[in-house]
This record gives structure tokens, C-alpha cells and sequence, in this order.
């Protein structure tokens, strides 16, 4: 246990204290709203462009870097969810849906599923901290 007669361990424990609370805000601005955007096109990408470090795992962050600096393809937005934690929901769906654009609305209503549990587990997470 920290002696608090200790000016230098107050302050680390102050310190450490103050990040603590920094990150649970962070988590808690972060699980504030949840937003999925589903887009089809046609990608053409240089392995070496797109895997970071070496490793055979396409880094997506690399790929929307290439996406919006060297603007390569022609995305096509299929679906687009923003929900808030208040439960605002907004969302944008492709009107004339191909079958293959089903297929993607099916992965995007999936993707939202799967992380509103995930957005729930991290505010469950944070109530247990506090």
C-alpha cells in the first residue's frame, strides 16, 4: 500500500489515478456511438500496399489510407448506420439492391449486432471499474 506520507508516491498515485480516469472517459466517448458504413466496388491493390510489416494480414487501415489519398476506386455506398448511445439511430441504405448488395446489407446488419454486444461489454466493463 502507498505510504500517502510520501510526497513523490502521492503523486505517481495521483498521476496514475488521473490517466485511469482519462482512459475510462476515452472508453466511455468511444462506445458513445457506434457507426458502420458498408461500401462495394472494385479494389486493386498491391500486396505490399496494403500488409503491414511483413505479415501475411491485410492492415485495413493502410487500405482507407489508400482509399482517400490516391482515390483508386469508384465506392459505392451500400448501407450506413450511426447509432447514438441515447439510441438515435440514423441510417442510409442503397435503393435498388442487387442481390449481391443484399448479401452486404445482411454483413452490415451483422456488423451491427456484433458490435453494439461489443459497445455493451466495454459500458458493462467500465460500470464494474467505477
Amino acid at each position: 500500500m502507498a505510504n500517502n506520507e510520501n510526497p513523490e508516491e502521492k503523486k505517481k498515485l495521483q498521476g496514475g489515478f488521473k490517466k485511469l480516469l482519462s482512459n475510462i472517459g476515452n472508453v466511455i466517448e468511444d462506445a458513445a456511438s457506434l457507426e458502420v458504413t458498408t461500401f462495394t466496388g472494385d479494389y486493386s491493390y498491391k500486396s505490399h500496399q496494403v500488409i503491414n510489416n511483413g505479415v501475411n494480414k491485410v492492415a485495413i487501415n493502410d487500405v482507407l489510407k489508400l482509399l482517400a489519398v490516391e482515390n483508386q476506386t469508384d465506392l459505392k455506398l451500400v448501407a450506413y448506420t450511426n447509432v447514438k448511445i441515447d439510441s438515435d439511430v440514423s441510417t442510409i441504405v442503397k435503393s435498388n439492391l442487387s442481390a449481391g448488395d443484399a448479401e452486404l446489407l445482411k454483413l452490415h446488419q451483422e456488423m451491427i449486432k456484433s458490435s453494439k454486444e461489443s459497445r455493451q461489454a466495454i459500458i458493462d466493463m467500465v460500470k464494474d471499474l467505477i
